[in-house]
């Protein structure tokens, strides 16, 4: 069986064939400490996967790789610019799709073009990946091997989940058979212990890694989120790839915003606290924050002197067009297809590829690419901007692979 292109939003170069994850032996990785008292890991049903490495097992996560390619479109760095307000659609005083001032920043997710065979093959995967959490002993295998695993399961769950009820405006919206919100609705059950998107994020992660920079990890599925990168984590790769997720969240509106001397920052701090910011709160996460901050921003963010509040949570799904259905398009136009000729998309549509490419040349003329800290992580080659669908005039860039020598995260 084989996935189809997805279809009328982005046209893909490549199918993905539908198979299961493979895992094999390999050497043992190395990770940050862990902080878990006895007590906590003997009271929680979730002591069962608190880390105790003794196998080299390696888990392969090239197929979750090759699908993020067909379904993350890169936006690059923050501008810290607020989006303005989009003007309504022509002879009308609607306004369809994303209004939100920070519409343009983080990675998003073409729900708008997946279809029920990708449906199809996005279930398939979440089965094989519970598959190997219920066959072999997943505390056992190497700590990075572990985190990616988790990183990567909660994420498809996320995509998944929204798939399956596109589209919506927001996650906040889903509900679970059990009644239960998005986050804590029970997905899936490994080794017996039926498991939310929270308890994986709190429960398991939160609870036995110690680096704040796990946080960065999780794709909630809103423009409030850390992005969701265009690569599997992998244990080679896996703090490498946080480090660049967090070093651009921090960085970004999303994290961060400034009123006066009033800064407010991002609630997923606040749902970290009690495991990474517990002792001062304001003083801990202000570190932590400013460990990754580029030297401009770190210092609007220094001036801001009042206490960290928590910003109102921009919560509308990290597509194109806030799951705008186009069958009450008022109107529709004609866009550039990069593989020649013309495509007709939904104005709502038009207008997102359209301030999306307005932002990739600002990030260009600015000189914001060519800084990136992890090798890979974002170059957008030709083959893939060809395959992305936008229109030419948006020449979207090369990141580039270069290692910053400001890596506030070494």
């Amino acid at each position: 069986m084989r996935m189809k292109h997805l279809p009328a939003l982005f046209t893909f170069t490549a199918a993905l064939a539908i198979a299961p994850a493979s895992f094999g032996q390999a050497q043992t990785i190395s990770t940050p400490s862990l902080t878990l008292s006895a007590a906590t890991a003997s009271a929680s049903p979730y002591s069962r996967f608190t880390p105790n490495p003794t196998k080299a097992t390696r888990l392969d996560f090239t197929l979750w790789d090759e699908i993020l390619k067909d379904m993350v479109l890169y936006t690059g760095p923050s501008l810290r610019q607020r989006a303005s307000q989009p003007s309504p659609v022509v002879g009308s005083r609607m306004t369809f799709g994303h209004t939100s001032p920070i519409r343009l920043e983080g990675n998003k997710v073409l729900f708008e073009g997946i279809d029920d065979d990708f449906k199809t093959m996005l279930d398939i995967y979440v089965e094989d990946l519970v598959d190997i959490g219920n066959r072999i002993d997943l505390a056992s295998i190497p700590q990075d091997a572990q985190l990616s695993y988790w990183m990567n399961l909660h994420n498809i769950l996320v995509i998944q989940g929204i798939a399956e009820n596109y589209p919506i405006s927001s996650p906040s919206r889903i509900k679970g058979a059990d009644g239960l919100g998005f986050h804590d609705t029970k997905r899936i059950t490994i080794d017996g212990v039926p498991l939310s998107l929270r308890n994986i994020r709190q429960d398991i992660v939160y609870a036995n890694w110690s680096n704040p920079l796990v946080i960065y990890g999780f794709f909630h599925g809103d423009l409030g989120s850390p992005s969701i990168q265009r690569k599997a984590f992998t244990a080679d790769t896996v703090w490498d790839t946080l480090r660049f997720s967090g070093t651009e969240f921090a960085n970004s509106l999303r994290g961060f915003i400034v009123y006066g001397d009033k800064p407010q920052i991002s609630r997923h701090y606040e749902d970290a606290a009690p495991y990474f910011f517990a002792n001062d709160f304001n003083a801990q996460v202000r570190r932590h924050m400013g460990a990754l901050l580029n030297p401009e921003v770190k210092e609007e963010f220094d001036k801001a002197t009042a206490v960290v509040k928590v910003a109102r949570y921009e919560d509308d799904v990290a597509d194109m067009t806030k799951g705008t259905n186009d069958r009450i398009q008022l109107g529709s136009v004609r866009t550039l297809d990069p593989l020649g000729g013309t495509r007709e998309v939904s104005s709502t549509l038009a207008r997102a590829i359209q301030e999306t490419g307005e932002k990739m040349t600002k990030i260009r003329r600015r000189g914001l690419f060519g800084t990136v800290t992890i090798e890979d992580i974002q170059t957008v080659p030709e083959e893939d901007r060809l395959s992305s669908g936008l229109s030419i005039e948006m020449e979207l860039p090369e990141t580039g692979t270069e290692q910053s020598s400001d890596d506030p995260a070494e």
